[in-house]
């Protein structure tokens, strides 16, 4: 199954999993950074260890279940995928954003965070684990209707707010992390401290190795 112009082990995830929903977000300016990160072509898509790839299809299969959908109050709900592989070069991007003068996201993105801080807290790491090829930013969204499951706050947005176990959210948002959180944990992913929207393949075939090849078409 594996791409012969990907590394091994990697695949194109729109072809493992078609029931997904695929919007990269680093591939447009419509993310934290406000442009495209360094190694994202316009044209990139979301590639990923073909073992996560499988058990994000599970996942998207799962969701189908009659009780899941009736819990959700949704009629066809699926995986929403914003982020999966990252080039070792794009994390390099971010920090020197990071250490730079761009402000011109911050009301929508970190309005109560210095962005020189948001490695120092977790938030990005200059060595991540999506450049590994297991992880994955997500959320439930419903494609009848195009309405996600409602998570308290925007994809990325670097605040306590955001962080999964706080209780300053209300409880339907809470509980929706809850339960994205344990979705997660019942197929193999760990999610982290600071974003209830990143979490990683535990099985990862590649968990000391930080790939930098390109996103673009395959």
């Amino acid at each position: 199954m594996t791409d012969e112009r990907l590394p091994e082990h990697f695949v194109v995830l729109s072809k493992v999993a078609p029931e997904l929903m695929i919007d990269l977000k680093y591939t447009t300016h419509d993310n934290l950074i406000g442009r495209p990160l360094a190694g994202y072509s316009k044209e990139g898509v979301a590639v990923i260890t073909e073992i996560a790839a499988n058990s994000l299809r599970a996942m998207a299969q799962k969701l189908q279940q009659a009780s899941i959908k009736n819990q959700l109050k949704m009629s066809a709900p699926t995986l929403i995928i914003w982020d999966t592989y990252r080039p070792d070069r794009a994390c390099e991007d971010f920090w020197h954003w990071s250490q730079s003068e761009c402000q011109k996201t911050k009301n929508e993105y970190y309005p109560n965070i210095d962005k020189r801080d948001f490695f120092k807290l977790g938030y990005i790491a200059r060595k991540s684990s999506h450049s590994r090829g297991s992880t994955a930013d997500l959320n439930i969204i419903d494609t009848a209707t195009g309405k996600m499951l409602d998570m308290g706050t925007r994809f990325d947005f670097m605040d306590p707010l955001s962080h999964p176990d706080n209780l300053d959210v209300s409880k339907e948002v809470y509980a929706n992390r809850q339960f994205l959180k344990k979705l997660l944990s019942d197929f193999g992913w760990l999610g982290i401290e600071q974003e209830w929207w990143h979490f990683t393949y535990t099985d990862e075939p590649y968990p000391q190795t930080y790939f930098n090849f390109d996103v673009k078409k395959y």
